[in-house]
């Protein structure tokens, strides 16, 4: 397609059958053309085609498409929607599927599946996000709007393939010289690269490698498909792709592809292995906020004293300025979502906390813009999924701060525990589950308290606050918000489970929670340790907490001799503060014993248990068990060693026998 002709979205309606057959007879008119279907396409379908089931279109990060068609009828995952739009070159179109309008939001979602917790169906879901998509495809005149029970025969003309290709911008000439600079540095440096998306970052990635070429240059990104762009443009000097887990150190040049889509941990972890680094960024993307990105990576950096250089691409290269596709799809996924400067007025306004019905906030564009805006900024990898489900999900609790009419601060939070006892028992074991219950799973299973999932929570999903408020007490008005909707519910617990770092348990600490849990494995993204922190709301909570913060005691000492050995000295300081000085260890350490040994609890939860009961009772274990035992208490990570130790091929197998050996352990227990 030529990049100067712009791109439109085609809204098909009708039943899925009508739909799906429209949409096919667009595409075969084509000609063969490179196609995207998202959902359920027609068979046979041509081999031009990229098919991915809903959910799964960032497969489709890296192609260029001429057409792309989401089937809604199988679910509308925003997601989805982002990735494909952005696949579509200069007058292509995107063929939206749906129901009839005024039926869609009433029918049951197969994308919200991913969403479902437990108690809750696809038919309790509220239809808000799809409400107000409908609004706005409606109001857009550049949307094409097809009832295909009234259709023409001749299906909606496509423009016809072009062979034109795209001139480079003068933005991706800046953006080569200055990684072909980077590459040729005595220095060390990293670069930055962000722009929104279609501005050709990854093709002057690709130009950038056959200026260089150097066999040095390595590349990397969220998969080889979404780097494909970048391997096409850099030609026979292609850099040889590299999954980011396996990249290694080298001085050589670095590029990572569409940076924020990968976890901030590892990719932080990459930039300081590798001196000369480049890294892409797409700043109003749906696979991750690149402005959330660029303020993360900016201050790891500096910390570690690491020079950080930023280039913006603005000009778009594969489709033209005002691409009517650009604009709805910003619109409808709340791309440039960020938050709004404060003027004089509002600085002056006085601060109100106020409950917030998901329809009013889906009904006003201003306040939802705000909100968005907000955890964008605030949450790394802040997604329109994410948009959706605080919008849909029933049970989702949300509250705004305002200072005069702008949010400044809103959370958003949702019930969690009340389970019955056989459920209750059953993830105490470790034989269950459930769906959507954090904190209150993690509590009964990991840290071991039995009763923990039976009694009722509301745990803060997302908070966040505009940073010109920031340190006024914003934040801790929302949580005493969010206490009295918990208060008001019968809840035993308020709580919430994040990245842990200094600053963030020290507000929480200011809104008098306290740390409940510290995770043995770090989380994806962040490649920060998950801390649990609760605050109690009835008797049966100060219970739990009192509960909670005596394993903390017990257990944390021994996490930190293997999965947590590496945290740094204020975080210990801040996870030990107020602990209780003499934990019931034995008590404690017969549960642990037990569950591990009758149920599927891990053995790193179970460690310290097993480490402190194992030497003192002798009761004619075997060689081989001998060795099994010493190794899980030396070792409790290193799957290989204790297979080998075990005489078997993996470590499910070990802890098998394992369980066994902790069995006999409770029945020779005097």
């Amino acid at each position: 397609m030529s990049p100067t002709a712009c791109r439109e979205l085609i809204w098909v309606t009708g039943t899925a059958a009508a739909t799906r057959a429209h949409a096919e007879a667009c595409l075969r008119a084509q000609h063969q053309q490179p196609a995207g279907w998202i959902g359920n396409p027609p068979s046979p379908r041509p081999s031009a085609w990229s098919v991915v089931p809903t959910g799964q279109g960032r497969q489709l990060l890296g192609r260029t498409l001429t057409a792309g068609v989401l089937d809604a009828h199988a679910g509308f995952d925003p997601d989805d929607f982002g990735a494909l739009s952005g696949t579509i070159s200069g007058g292509g179109a995107l063929i939206l599927l749906s129901p009839p309008a005024e039926a869609w939001p009433e029918q049951p979602d197969p994308a919200l599946q991913p969403l479902l917790t437990h108690g809750l169906t696809l038919t309790d879901f509220q239809g808000h996000f799809l409400a107000r998509l409908i609004r706005l495809l409606n109001d857009d005149p550049a949307v094409t709007h097809v009832d295909a029970a009234r259709a023409d025969r001749h299906p909606s003309a496509l423009p016809p393939p072009s062979t034109a290709q795209p001139v480079t911008t003068h933005d991706q000439q800046t953006a080569i010289a200055a990684i072909t600079a980077l590459a040729e540095a005595p220095l060390p440096a990293t670069l930055l690269i962000t722009a929104d998306r279609g501005r050709g970052k990854s093709a002057a990635l690709g130009l950038a490698a056959q200026a260089v070429c150097d066999p040095r240059v390595r590349l990397t990104g969220p998969s080889r498909a979404a780097v494909e762009r970048v391997i096409a443009h850099a030609g026979s000097a292609a850099p040889r792709f590299t999954a980011p887990e396996r990249v290694t150190a080298d001085d050589g040049l670095l590029m990572v592809d569409e940076a924020a889509a990968l976890p901030l941990g590892l990719l932080a972890q990459r930039v300081r292995e590798n001196p000369r680094c480049v890294l892409t960024g797409t700043v109003h993307g749906y696979e991750g906020s690149g402005h959330g990105l660029t303020l993360r990576l900016a201050r790891i950096l500096e910390d570690a004293g690491c020079p950080l250089q930023r280039l913006h691409l603005t000009e778009p290269i594969r489709w033209p300025l005002n691409d009517p596709l650009e604009a709805v799809t910003d619109r409808i996924l709340l791309l440039s979502a960020e938050p709004q400067p404060t003027d004089s007025r509002t600085a002056r306004a006085t601060v109100t906390v106020e409950a917030m019905a998901a329809e009013a906030l889906a009904g006003n564009e201003t306040d939802l813009h705000d909100a968005f805006g907000l955890l964008v900024a605030g949450h790394y990898q802040t997604r329109p999924r994410d948009c959706r489900q605080i919008l849909d999900d029933p049970a989702m609790q949300i509250v705004v701060a305002r200072a005069g009419r702008q949010i400044i601060g809103i959370a958003a939070a949702r019930p969690e525990g009340g389970l019955d006892a056989d459920l209750a028992e059953a993830v105490y074991l470790g034989r269950r589950r459930p769906a959507g219950h954090l904190i209150a799973q993690s509590l009964t299973f990991h840290a071991g308290i039995r009763e923990a999932a039976r009694q009722s929570g509301l745990r803060i999903q997302r908070i966040a606050v505009h940073p010109d408020w920031q340190r006024q007490r914003v934040g801790q008005a929302l949580v005493d918000a969010l206490v009295n909707t918990a208060n008001e519910s019968g809840c035993d617990w308020l709580g919430t489970s994040f990245a842990a770092s200094p600053a963030l348990i020290d507000f929480w600490r200011a809104c008098r929670l306290d740390v409940a849990r510290v995770g043995n494995r770090r989380d994806p993204r962040s490649a920060s340790h998950a801390v649990i922190m609760l605050r109690a709301l009835s008797a049966a909570g100060t219970s739990l907490m009192t509960q909670a913060r005596q394993r903390v005691a017990v257990h944390l000492p021994d996490q930190r001799q293997h999965a947590l050995c590496d945290l740094p000295t204020p975080l210990v300081e801040r996870l030990s503060r107020h602990l209780p000085p003499h934990p019931p260890t034995e008590s404690v350490d017969q549960a642990d014993l037990r569950a591990f040994a009758y149920g599927y609890r891990a053995l790193l939860d179970s460690h310290g248990a097993l480490a402190r009961r194992a030497p003192g009772i002798d009761n004619g274990r075997s060689p081989l068990d001998d060795a099994l035992l010493a190794t899980a208490i030396r070792a409790p990570q290193d799957s290989a060693a204790l297979a080998s130790a075990a005489g078997v091929t993996g470590r499910r197998e070990a802890l098998a026998r394992l369980r066994c050996i902790a069995q006999q352990l409770l029945e020779s227990d005097p």
